[in-house]
């Protein structure tokens, strides 16, 4: 067949599978497809057939949540499930807080105790009732008045369980990325699909998550159970063909390996007439073996400098920006590569996994909305009193005493004096320099700054990006899931990083890799370190190891331009980009 041909041949097929999706009268359907399918754009077609209706997408991801609330949020309540369950509890229950890090405080609690109780959010995730660690988080919950992501959806579960009722039903429920579901989460969806016609998406290719018991056999018992309709959407219109093809090669040779065991067969294919500008003008995926850091953050600056102005305006554009350049890898390579492009770039960004210390500031915000908050006297006295003193407070909360009642009247005014303080931050009537030569009276230094970061907010300077230049966002392989950009490197592809273990790639590894390879909209380029030192050998020297990632050598040569190993002096010097 001719281009031509095989554009208007893939035109027809993808109207038609759309059209069969909308035209189902099943009331459960599913979708399993690959990255850059039109997943989304799915379901804003399925809320179209009745945009007014009682309609609602959600995920477990803020992210996803974000991008399809931009598609979807005139016809659908889009949600996490985590603000879903904290919408419907909070009807149920009233008032309460959503504080993600109250696991810290219940495990704490425990050892105050002296209950034996370990792993609440393993036990959470993979409904294990079998112990005492449910029972007692929740009794900790309800003292403190707060949820955190895992006991907010196992009340909701339970919920339903006793009264399906307190959930309307929809006309039209949205499931997205149902790969990445762990048991607890499969079970809500399974009683929330009981109210309303259900379309679940995902892609067990892209199964990236292995710390929160996630795994993609949940997607493929649906999609084999015979309850569901089965659709496919096989046509990328986000990668350029040399990607896809890439992609293809990688799980065949994965399965081939003993991988991927139970994968669900998929078509995954280039949509030709989106991509034909990229599929001539970037034929390849590059790869490159580099000695140095230096060296290889070199290598990406002169490549970044390479990007066209037009390539730069388009990743700009209103209504789908994207990041022109995305840098993807373990800790290790993205810190340094960050440190020097910043340098260069005023469009730069480091995405990193949200830390979940508690602040004491945590403490005065919600003892600044509630002085009799248990849980915001709970962490102040973490910080303030020693451990003696805590769990003789802690043993007398278990009959369900107000904490304020409990602490010695002067702390509790003392604490009072900080938070009224604070109260009077950013008002009209009040000096803030004076207010903080009040807190540097009543707390410590570190403390003092503390506060002053949080609560005392700074003149506001709005920074307007300079859309002539680049967007650079540097992320890890979890990170990039749900991002797509102009240009993609990966950086650390070698044994030992990515995978771990050459011997014995796991079927997360090659989602991972899969995930941040098919972000790719124009180029993609994979970074590896051109050897490590291995064993010493017989005269005392360490011998050196190539170790460029298997997942490179499983992609066909046709596929790559391989530069070989490249040196700082092969390397031209690139210009910046700041003015």
């Amino acid at each position: 067949m001719t281009k031509a041909e095989i554009i208007e041949a893939q035109k027809a097929e993808r109207a038609v599978l759309l059209k069969t999706i909308l035209d189902s009268k099943a009331p459960k359907k599913i979708i399993v497809a690959g990255a850059g399918t039109g997943k989304t754009y799915t379901f804003s077609e399925m809320l179209k057939l009745n945009p007014k209706g009682a309609n609602i997408a959600m995920t477990f991801i803020r992210l996803l949540r974000n991008d399809m609330e931009g598609s979807l949020g005139v016809n659908a309540e889009v949600r996490t499930f985590h603000e879903f369950c904290k919408k419907i509890l909070h009807e149920r229950r009233g008032g309460f807080f959503l504080f993600p890090k109250l696991t810290n405080i219940v495990d704490e609690d425990s050892k105050h105790l002296n209950v034996k109780c370990v792993n609440f959010d393993d036990k959470f995730q993979t409904l294990d009732e079998n112990g005492d660690e449910i029972s007692f988080y929740l009794s900790r919950g309800d003292y403190y008045n707060a949820v955190a992501f895992n006991d907010s959806v196992y009340r909701m579960w339970r919920e339903l369980q006793k009264d399906p009722d307190i959930l309307s039903t929809y006309d039209q429920i949205l499931i997205d990325e149902f790969q990445d579901f762990n048991p607890l989460e499969v079970a809500f969806i399974d009683e929330l699909e009981k109210k309303g016609n259900i379309l679940i998406v995902g892609d067990d290719d892209q199964a990236v998550y292995d710390s929160r018991f996630s795994t993609p056999h949940h997607l493929r018992n649906k999609f084999q159970s015979g309850d569901y309709q089965t659709f496919e959407l096989p046509f990328c219109s986000r990668c350029p063909e040399v990607i896809v093809n890439a992609t293809n090669s990688l799980l065949k040779a994965a399965q081939e390996a003993g991988g991927l065991k139970d994968r669900i067969p998929k078509r995954y294919e280039c949509f030709i007439e989106l991509k034909d500008a990229e599929n001539i003008k970037y034929p390849y995926i590059t790869t490159v073996q580099i000695t140095t850091m230096s060296t290889v953050v070199k290598f990406i600056r002169n490549k970044i400098a390479e990007i066209s102005k037009a390539e730069i305006a388009e990743s700009w554009e209103d209504g789908k920006a994207y990041p022109t350049v995305l840098i993807v890898g373990a800790r290790q390579y993205l810190n340094p590569v960050f440190k020097n492009l910043k340098e260069h770039f005023a469009n730069i960004s480091f995405k990193q996994s949200e830390k979940n210390e508690i602040s004491v500031c945590d403490g005065y915000e919600f003892l600044s909305h509630n002085i009799k908050s248990n849980l915001g006297w709970r962490i102040i006295i973490d910080f303030l009193m020693n451990d003696d003193e805590i769990k003789i407070i802690i043993k007398k909360t278990v009959g369900g005493k107000p904490m304020i009642e409990l602490l010695p009247i002067e702390f509790v005014e003392h604490q009072s004096k900080v938070i009224s303080i604070i109260a009077k931050f950013n008002k009209k009537d009040e000096n803030n320099d004076m207010l903080l030569a009040e807190l540097e009276k009543l707390v410590e230094e570190k403390t003092s700054s503390e506060i002053k970061a949080r609560f005392l907010s700074p003149e506001v300077v709005e920074i307007i990006p300079d859309k002539t230049q680049p967007s650079i966002l540097l992320t890890s392989y979890q990170g990039c899931k749900g991002m797509s950009a102009g240009f993609v490197f990966i950086v650390g592809a070698n044994n030992g990083i990515m995978p771990k273990n050459a011997k014995n790639v796991s079927d997360v590894e090659v989602c991972q890799f899969i995930v941040a390879l098919t972000r790719t909209r124009k180029k993609c380029y994979l970074l590896s370190e051109d050897y490590m030192y291995g064993p010493v050998d017989k005269t005392g020297k360490r011998i050196r190891k190539n170790c460029r990632s298997i997942f490179i050598d499983l992609i066909p040569e046709d596929f790559l331009d391989d530069l070989g190993n490249l040196k700082a002096k092969d390397i031209d010097k690139t210009k910046s980009y700041i003015s």
